[in-house]
């Protein structure tokens, strides 16, 4: 996928910008403050509607506006698309090829989009649900069914929740509907997670990271125990999530661990070790996105510079560089990135919200 131009208005501090972008690497450069990384926000907001840099979404609206609003002409599987995206005091307004659409989900269904920004560490040291969202990024661009049956499930979620603070005698009525989905969700990320988790090892074995990450290693819990089904864990605890009123096993529950010499990666590893295994986990969801999906996603890079070493971070730019797609950088310095000279790159310099092309 290309993203062939970006157009921001009233964007953080960034009043007004449209650039065309390079199909191969793409560098803004500026100090901290200018607009650079907002600009990586504003593709990540098209592809998801969300922020990578906030919960909040209003807060992307310049101080003196009452708006914003992204537009993209896009390039992927050889059509041309526009989307956009605008946001007001009130409600949000998306567009593809100039027709609403009423879900963030069909964001998605338009960009294959890999980010990584200063957050990306969660992948490793964050909350299950971070890497809940790993994995199913990859689900719901590969595989059709999976977001469907994702949907479903959290519907019989809320249902059972519901039933649960209300006593209602015929719970197992939700239950059975909800091990069903719930056994089916499963399935789909338990063979992601052995293909992303294959690629991941490949990875580090084969780029000189064997001894940086030496003893590392990976479990994913269903959110059950394993040696039961989720039929009969839902029935056990029943009567405990009656008492607190939430469902306490199933998929909304399950994680993938990320281990070192035995235990938890987040308690033994360094913030560059981290840092750098988090890239490499987006790296291996590009590769496969590649390798089974005969399509590079476009790779975005946000701030590499902080917590890594020199070496490890050219060889980490290099090695993305190498997937041969479209690569979006943010660097204080360009000196920061030494992406080699043979390297066609477009260069961009942020100054105070404006953007020069260099």
């Amino acid at each position: 996928m290309i993203i062939n131009s970006l157009h921001l208005e009233n964007l953080r501090n960034i009043k007004s910008a449209s650039i065309s972008l390079g199909e191969g690497v793409n560098v803004f450069l500026g100090v901290n403050g200018s607009g650079k990384s907002s600009l990586l926000e504003s593709a990540h907001v098209l592809a998801t509607g969300k922020s990578f840099r906030t919960s909040k979404i209003d807060n992307l609206k310049n101080f003196d506006s009452d708006y914003f609003t992204i537009s993209s002409n896009i390039k992927r599987n050889g059509l041309i698309k526009t989307v956009g995206f605008r946001k007001d005091k009130s409600s949000f307004d998306i567009r593809v090829n100039a027709k609403n659409v009423n879900r963030l989900s069909e964001l998605a269904l338009n960009f294959s989009l890999v980010t990584f920004h200063s957050n990306s560490i969660f992948l490793i040291e964050g909350e299950p649900q971070y890497r809940r969202r790993y994995i199913d990024w990859w689900l719901f661009h590969s595989e059709n069914k999976f977001y469907s049956e994702w949907l479903r499930y959290q519907k019989l979620l809320k249902q059972r929740n519901a039933a649960l603070r209300k006593e209602i005698s015929y719970m197992h009525v939700w239950e059975e509907s909800l091990a069903e989905s719930g056994e089916i969700l499963n399935l789909f990320r338990k063979s992601a997670v052995e293909i992303l988790m294959d690629e991941l090892i490949s990875l580090i074995n084969n780029n000189n990271y064997s001894s940086l990450l030496s003893g590392f290693s990976w479990q994913y819990n269903y959110g059950w125990p394993k040696d039961e089904t989720l039929a009969s864990s839902l029935k056990r605890n029943r009567q405990r999530d009656i008492q607190y009123g939430f469902t306490s096993v199933g998929p909304h529950r399950s994680d993938l661990r990320f281990l070192f010499h035995g235990k938890d990666a987040k308690d033994m590893l360094s913030r560059g070790q981290q840092k750098t295994l988090s890239l490499l986990m987006l790296m291996a969801l590009a590769s496969i996105h590649k390798k089974l999906l005969n399509e590079t996603p476009a790779f975005m890079v946000d701030d590499i510079s902080s917590e890594l070493d020199s070496a490890h971070r050219y060889n980490l730019i290099e090695q993305i560089i190498d997937f041969g797609g479209q690569l979006l950088l943010t660097a204080i310095d360009e000196n920061d990135l030494k992406i080699a000279t043979s390297t066609p790159i477009s260069k961009f310099v942020l100054q105070e919200g404006e953007v020069l092309v260099l």
